[in-house]
C-alpha cells in the first residue's frame, strides 16, 4: 500500500512540474513574440484608421454630392 502511495505521489509531482515547464514555456513564447503583437497592433490601427477615412468620405459623397460635381 505504501509503494502504490509513494508512486501516486511520484505521478502527481511529475505532473506538476510538466505543467509548470509548459506555463513556462508559454510564458516565454509571448514575451519572445510581444514586439511582434505590438508592431501588429500598431500596424491593424493604421490600417483600419485609413478604412474609416474613405468610408467618410464616401459617406460625405452619399450625403452631400452636389460638393463633388465635376471632380
Amino acid at each position: 500500500m505504501a509503494g502504490t502511495l509513494t508512486s501516486r505521489h511520484e505521478k502527481t509531482s511529475v505532473k506538476i512540474l510538466k505543467l509548470i515547464g509548459l506555463i513556462l514555456f508559454e510564458l516565454v513564447k509571448q514575451i519572445w513574440l510581444l514586439p511582434e503583437t505590438i508592431a501588429n497592433f500598431i500596424k491593424g490601427r493604421q490600417q483600419q484608421k485609413l478604412v474609416n477615412e474613405m468610408e467618410v468620405e464616401r459617406l460625405d459623397r452619399i450625403r452631400n454630392p452636389h460638393k463633388y460635381r465635376g471632380k
